[in-house]
């Protein structure tokens, strides 16, 4: 691929700038116990993540959970999340490099995730203070969730670029079909909580394992 061609990089969060499932799920258990419902292994969350946290909730509750429970389990993980959200979080490998080689060739940077656009700011500025972010945009309540292409367009009308000209790195099946569906170059991302068929059937353009590879495939190395 030619670097030259992409003028800026838009990540998804959870799974792919940040392993986050730890804190996700221990919220969500913490939730689901305060309101006796069962917990599930952390493991069990990745297969949750990526759809936004009352989808989320949705699929971790029982099936027969009265909505009047399932508000407040969902209410309280709201409440705790943002304030437990760095603790076991951390980053995938090589991620600090990449952002730093992508910037030094003049290539804008942003955040278009399906979290609370509050806590995506805390979870950001915490992990990547001296990273320059051009945006970092979240669940704000009024803009449709990925794989809804509001964000899509938007982003190009801020970042004045053309779809063709945008990298989206992103390591789920909204996050592919959300870049395929915008015309962007879709990298789906093997290390985070979806598997490569799942992908590649969402419309990932290549798949890459690790920063490193990513960096080979951009022809940043």
């Amino acid at each position: 691929m030619d670097i030259q061609k992409v003028k800026a990089a838009i990540f998804d969060l959870d799974g792919t700038l940040l392993d986050t499932l730890g804190d996700i799920g221990t919220a969500a258990n913490e939730a689901l116990c305060r309101y006796g419902l069962p917990a599930h292994p952390i493991s069990e969350y990745r297969s949750l993540v990526g759809h936004g946290i009352r989808t989320l909730f949705r699929q971790a509750v029982p099936a027969n959970t009265s909505e009047e429970l399932y508000d407040k389990a969902l209410s309280f993980y709201l409440g705790y999340y943002p304030e437990h959200c760095i603790v076991h979080t951390a980053y995938f490998p090589g991620v600090q490099e990449f952002l730093k080689k992508l910037d030094a060739r003049g290539i804008r940077l942003a955040v278009i995730s399906n979290k609370t656009e509050a806590t995506s700011h805390k979870i950001i500025s915490h992990f990547f203070p001296d990273t320059q972010w051009a945006f970092v945009w979240g669940n704000n309540g009024s803009r449709p969730l990925k794989p809804a292409l509001d964000a899509g367009r938007l982003a190009c009308e801020t970042l004045r670029l053309n779809p063709e000209e945008i990298l989206y790195v992103g390591d789920g099946d909204t996050d592919m079909e959300f870049a395929s569906k915008m015309g962007f170059i879709a990298a789906g991302v093997t290390w985070g909580y979806r598997d490569a068929d799942v992908l590649l059937a969402a419309g990932a353009d290549f798949l890459s394992g690790s920063f490193r590879a990513l960096e080979e495939k951009l022809g940043l190395i």
